[in-house]
């Protein structure tokens, strides 16, 4: 007999009990209702007729109808029977609702638990604890959360129950139950996993254990790993129980990815923050107080770097290495970014280092190779065009290291580039010898050396600037001074680039020869 059935309250209470003597009353015959331990609940308890049975379903009977009549009886019984399924599925439902609303309850509450909780390992342990819950109690049921390492993929085990699975170790091999639900994204349920084909071609690290569930860590575009329930006995988990842990495993895995992405943005926030403070370093480093002829030196010198990203691999560098020569440097690292603003700032300390014990470019270059292939194992180099300037006499000494050729304006508005062997670029090779090569230096002419920022800078329509356009630019300039020649170089590539990214480093330095304030 169901014992979600109370026949006695049926027949006797409510609406049910009044149509059932209702139907009694017009047949106007004698009828006892008696429940499944013989107790009469309807009539006079006369049992001598035939007895049919109350059935809510064919094997569970729960009375009986005693009639004179048989077909009265029958009719009867059909009644109570039907009227007692009726209150049954009631009774199901209401708990099946019941039931529903204490986990919505519980995975709300777990919701808000989540919501606060920027931990993943907190995250796991909480999930654990509420899929224990909703597990069925007093079965060896084992548990565990495993996360996808962000940098190798890798799984490991963040939280467990049992001791199949052991907290903060890689997770074992993974069985083929797991893994297909790993490239599904669906949950599965194995109550016998010895008759599953994907189980007995590749148990993993899980070699005796007899059910499992196995629901993703997933959301609509990412998966994080799996929520494992697993059982050394036998175990008959429900759809219903997948499904609620699917729920979880949802709210578990949107939180994992919040998480990841707080921890994204604070590392990108003082990833910038780094870069900011790089940026404002490096620019330091380079010099902005630059010798003009209103200071009544024989150079007028300026210079310009715009990094295509926060930091740089261009530099310019100038100083004197006596009381009459000054020395003039301009340089690209093959790379970009923080890399190649390090190397940057190793080749300048390296220049300024050598230029100490070799007055001529050629020597101060060969100086500075080796130094920079000597444990270059990331193999990045650098391309220098280094020039000393006797300010006595306007003689220029240079040398190439791989770099871009200078251009040369005279003082009559021609221009040209300025030749010489093009030299090997640091950092590449070691035992490279380099030349050097001399020119004089009238008033009035002026130099323009440049990274390839400025040539190889390229419009919407991906054409580059050129060193043909360069030369057109500067021909017929010459009563511009130092800054004014930048400026007009500079005010030329943003317009020929209009709309385009920036996508290399931008260095400029401008050098004007005037021997005296008198033009002698």
């Amino acid at each position: 007999m169901n014992p979600e059935i109370k026949l006695k309250r049926l027949c006797q209470k409510g609406n049910t009990a009044k149509l059932i003597l209702q139907l009694i009353a017009d047949r106007g015959q004698r009828v006892s209702v008696f429940d499944h331990e013989g107790n009469c609940l309807i009539g006079d308890g006369n049992a001598t007729a035939t007895r049919h049975p109350i059935a809510v379903e064919a094997d569970d009977t729960i009375g009986w109808v005693c009639c004179d009549e048989d077909s009265s009886a029958i009719l009867l019984a059909a009644l109570i029977g039907y009227m007692a399924q009726k209150e049954l599925e009631g009774k199901l439902l209401a708990q099946e609702t019941l039931s529903k609303y204490k986990e919505l309850t519980l995975l709300y509450e777990l919701g808000e638990k989540i919501a606060a909780c920027l931990d993943i390992e907190e995250l796991a342990r909480l999930a654990l604890d509420e899929a224990r819950r909703l597990l069925p109690s007093g079965k060896d049921i084992q548990l565990a959360i495993l996360l996808s390492e962000q940098d190798t993929g890798q799984l490991s085990v963040c939280a467990a129950h049992g001791d199949m699975y052991q907290v903060g170790a890689k997770a074992p091999a993974l069985d083929g139950i797991s893994l297909q639900v790993l490239a599904t994204g669906n949950a599965e349920i194995v109550n016998d996993v010895r008759k599953d084909p994907r189980y007995q071609g590749c148990a993993g690290g899980l070699p005796d254990i007899q059910s499992m569930l196995c629901v993703p860590l997933r959301t609509r575009d990412k998966t994080f790993g799996l929520l494992s329930v697993v059982s050394r006995m036998a175990v008959n988990f429900s759809a219903g129980e997948s499904k609620v842990l699917n729920l979880l495993a949802s709210q578990v895995a949107v939180a994992v990815g919040r998480v990841h992405l707080i921890h994204e943005r604070v590392a990108q926030e003082r990833l910038q923050e780094s870069l900011k403070l790089s940026h404002s370093i490096q620019m330091s480093m380079l010099s902005t107080v630059f010798p003009r002829f209103s200071q009544g030196g024989p150079v007028d010198l300026f210079a310009f770097m715009e990094p295509a990203r926060e930091v740089s691999g261009d530099f310019y560098d100038f100083f004197h290495l006596d009381d009459k020569t000054l020395l003039i440097v301009i340089g690209d690292v093959s790379d970009k970014g923080v890399p190649a603003a390090l190397f940057m700032v190793m080749v300048k300390t390296l220049i300024r280092a050598m230029a100490k014990h070799y007055v001529h470019p050629e020597q101060v270059l060969a100086a500075v190779n080796p130094e920079l292939c000597r444990d270059n194992d990331t193999a990045m180099f650098v391309t220098l065009f280094i020039a000393t300037l006797d300010l006595g006499t306007g003689v220029l000494t240079y040398s190439f290291g791989g770099h871009n050729q200078p251009l040369y304006l005279s003082r009559y508005g021609i221009v040209s580039m300025l030749q010489g062997d093009s030299g090997t670029a640091l950092g590449i090779m070691d035992g490279v010898s380099y030349t050097a090569q001399t020119m004089q230096l009238h008033v009035g002419d002026s130099l323009l050396l440049y990274t390839d920022g400025i040539s190889e800078a390229m419009d919407i329509a991906n054409e580059a600037y050129g060193e043909q356009r360069m030369c057109q630019l500067m021909t017929g300039l010459p009563g511009h001074n130092a800054e004014e020649l930048v400026a007009t170089m500079i005010a030329s590539v943003n317009t020929f680039t209009q709309g385009a990214e920036q996508s290399d480093d931008i260095t400029l330095l401008a050098l004007q020869w005037r021997q005296g304030q008198d033009g002698s």
